[in-house]
C-alpha cells in the first residue's frame, strides 16, 4: 500500500484529489459522481466514478471509466467484452469474433470491429495486452455514435472508452486506467493517424 493511500484510507474525494493533482487536471462532480479531466499530449483525457441505477429495481452498479475522444481518419471502431452467455448468443448469429491469438485473452474476451486487421495490429502491443489481461475490464470500445456510460462522442470525432464495474478503493485504479488509455492513444496513433488539438486549460482546480 503506497504511503497516499495509508494516508487517505477509504476517502474517495481524497483519492480523486490526488489523482488530479498527479495528472495536473481538473477535478470536477456530474449528478454526485467525481471525475477528472486532463491532459495528456493533445488529448483530453477523462476517468470518472459512474453509477448505473439498474431498471426496475434499487440496485445501483458501479464502474470506473476511462475514455477519450480524438478525431479519427480510419473510422476505425471495435469493442472488447468479457465472454459470456451474451456474446454465445451473439456467436450464433454469425457475428464475426477477432482473435489475436493470445490464448488467456482469447478465451477471456470477445472482440468485434469493423476493421479487423487494425484492430490486431493495435492489440498486438503486447504491453497493452497484457494490461487488459491484468486489469481485466468489463468492456473496452472506440465508438462514434451513441451513449455510453453517461458520455456522447462529439460530432465528427470518435470515444475510446474503458470501463471495469468496480467501486474506487485506491489510488492505484485510476493510474492504472490512465495507464490504458495512454497505451491505447499511442498505438493509435501509429496505426490510425488520430488526432486531437486540446482547448482544456491546465490548472487544478476542486469543487
Amino acid at each position: 500500500m503506497s504511503i497516499v493511500e495509508s494516508i487517505f484510507g477509504g476517502n474517495q474525494r481524497a483519492i480523486w484529489e490526488e489523482f488530479s493533482k498527479q495528472q495536473n487536471g481538473i477535478l470536477k462532480s456530474e449528478s454526485g459522481d467525481l471525475f477528472v479531466e486532463y491532459k495528456y499530449l493533445n488529448f483530453i483525457l477523462k476517468v470518472k466514478n459512474y453509477n448505473y441505477n439498474v431498471s426496475g429495481s434499487s440496485t445501483s452498479v458501479s464502474y470506473l471509466v476511462g475514455m477519450a475522444e480524438f478525431i479519427n481518419p480510419s473510422q476505425l471502431e471495435f469493442q472488447i467484452t468479457k465472454e459470456d452467455w451474451f456474446t454465445s448468443f451473439i456467436k450464433n448469429f454469425k457475428k464475426k469474433e477477432i482473435k489475436v491469438r493470445n490464448k488467456t485473452f482469447d478465451k477471456r474476451f470477445f472482440i468485434t470491429s469493423n476493421k479487423e486487421l487494425k484492430t490486431i495490429s493495435i492489440l498486438k502491443d503486447k504491453s497493452l495486452l497484457e494490461k487488459i489481461i491484468t486489469l481485466n475490464p468489463t468492456r473496452i470500445e472506440i465508438t462514434n455514435s451513441g451513449e455510453s456510460f453517461g458520455e456522447v462522442p462529439s460530432k465528427g470525432k470518435s470515444m475510446l472508452y474503458f470501463a471495469k464495474q468496480e467501486k474506487l478503493k485506491n489510488l492505484a485504479q485510476l493510474n492504472e486506467i490512465h495507464s490504458v488509455l495512454v497505451s491505447f492513444i499511442e498505438n493509435l496513433k501509429v496505426n490510425c493517424e488520430i488526432q486531437y488539438k486540446s482547448t482544456l486549460k491546465h490548472s487544478f482546480k476542486t469543487i
